[in-house]
């Protein structure tokens, strides 16, 4: 069974709706930020699900670009490299700064747990990503720099509650 080939009209088209995705990210991401001060996860959670419909795109994206009818496709690889990269960043500095102000309040929101397990690994991810030959260096030392404060700002909220990475008390397969 052969693989379904994709046009450039396609991928074109994801590509707008990625394009989309990352300003809508954008303006979330400065709301968060607001929101952050008043005790409230509602809009960062907000930014992250717009986060997570980016990534889905760019799940499709990559394997349309791998599939493509036609062999010329460094432009189109172009144009989605450079809006995962603005993304990536985006989402290094909002979460920064979203850290940076949680980390001041002395009481922790509802909801804390799960939103510091998603962003540990999505700091991972993220680092990962910028080691890639085709990311590196692209957005300069200030975004590596960035990244570790955010890592460090998260460190530092969680050892102010500890309680709430408790993972002893999940379930272990086979237990």
């Amino acid at each position: 069974m052969s693989k379904r080939q994709y046009t450039r009209a396609e991928v074109k088209e994801l590509l707008g709706a990625l394009e989309r995705q990352c300003r809508e990210a954008s303006k979330l991401a400065q709301l968060a930020e607001h929101e952050a001060s008043k005790h409230s996860f509602g809009a960062y959670r907000d930014f992250r699900d717009k986060v997570g419909e980016f990534q889905a795109l760019v799940i499709l994206i990559e394997q349309r670009l791998r599939n493509l009818v036609d062999a010329r496709s460094d432009d189109l690889r172009d144009q989605f490299e450079k809006l995962d990269t603005v993304m990536l960043a985006l989402l290094v500095r909002a979460s920064m700064r979203f850290f940076f102000v949680l980390s001041a309040n002395p009481i922790l929101p509802m909801g804390a747990r799960e939103i510091f397990v998603a962003e540990l690994r999505s700091l991972h991810d993220a680092a990962e990503k910028l080691k890639r030959p085709s990311y590196a260096g692209k957005l300069g030392p200030e975004l590596d720099r960035d990244l570790e404060t955010a890592s460090l700002i998260l460190e530092e909220i969680i050892d102010k509650a500890p309680s709430l990475l408790n993972f002893r008390g999940a379930p272990v397969s086979g237990e």
